[in-house]
C-alpha cells in the first residue's frame, strides 16, 4: 500500500488509542472517520492491479510480507487482490456511516 502511494494506513492504523493494551502484535490502533473517508476515496481510486504492478511473488518472500511462504511457493499475487477488494466496500460503508475503524494484527 505504501508503495501504491496510499494515503491511509489501512493495515496498523493512525491513532494509538491511549492506554490500550497489547492485542497480540502491539496494541490496536484506529482510524478516525476523516481518514477513514480519506481511505475510501484512494480505494476507490486504487485499482487492485496497482498495488502488484511490477511486483513477483519472490519480492514478497525477500520483503518478509504475510504469508511469506505463500510467496516462497511463487504462488499468484490473486490472494493480495482478492483481500484489497474486500476492503473496498467495508470502507465505503464506513465512509458513508461516517464511522472510525479499529484496526490490530493478531
Amino acid at each position: 500500500m505504501r508503495r501504491a502511494g496510499f494515503p491511509v494506513d489501512v493495515v496498523f492504523g493512525e491513532e494509538g488509542i491511549p492506554g490500550a493494551d497489547d492485542w497480540s502484535y502491539g496494541p490496536p490502533r484506529c482510524l478516525t472517520p476523516d481518514q477513514v473517508r480519506t481511505a475510501a476515496e484512494a480505494f476507490a481510486a486504487t485499482p487492485p492491479a496497482r498495488l502488484t504492478e511490477g511486483v513477483t511473488p519472490a519480492d514478497l518472500a525477500a520483503a518478509e510480507i504475510y504469508p511469506t511462504i505463500v510467496w516462497e511457493r511463487g504462488e499468484p499475487l490473486d490472494e493480495v487482490s482478492a483481500h484489497y477488494e474486500a476492503l473496498v466496500p467495508y470502507f465505503r460503508a464506513a465512509a458513508r456511516d461516517g464511522d472510525g475503524v479499529l484496526l490490530w494484527i493478531s
